[in-house]
């Protein structure tokens, strides 16, 4: 099972529901190797000897006028929350931006991941509003913070 898959089944905090990701691992692969030679898009990962953990995306808009913002979507597999592979791809996200002259990224996060919350206020990463009832899951809404960090 890929990573992305894997953490579709272990969180609702992701976006997609388990088995609606309808991709197979080699157009995953090609799809990150079209990322890889896209400018403006990192992929980071953080990996065990033996498997990958956790990921971290960070994509650069192509608009002059919007080149400084960037979106940021993080995803770690429930065995490693809180053993410091959020931290340590949030931290090379964040140098690879102020690196490529990004200066404000972006993301939005369930109101109620409060381990998100505090790895994300860790690095900078403030509350500018909320999206009311954005998610729908299991029938239930859930609101999302909008977050940035200037």
């Amino acid at each position: 099972m890929s990573l992305f898959s894997k953490l579709d089944y272990e969180s609702d905090f992701m976006l997609f529901e388990p088995g609606e990701r309808q991709t197979t691992e080699s157009e995953q692969v090609a799809i990150i190797e079209a990322f890889a030679n896209t400018g403006g898009r990192f992929m980071f990962v953080a990996e065990t000897a033996d498997e990958l953990v956790g990921f971290c995306v960070l994509v650069g808009n192509q608009q002059r006028r919007s080149a400084h913002m960037a979106s940021l979507v993080v995803g770690v597999a429930q065995a490693h929350w809180r053993r410091g592979a959020g931290a340590k791809l949030m931290a090379a996200a964040i140098e690879q931006a102020a690196a490529s002259g990004i200066s404000r990224i972006e993301l939005t996060v369930r109101t109620d991941n409060v381990a998100a919350l505090a790895l994300y206020r860790k690095f900078g990463i403030a509350i500018e509003g909320v999206r009311t009832g954005s998610l729908e899951i299991g029938g239930r809404l859930f609101d999302e913070y909008y977050m940035a960090r200037v």
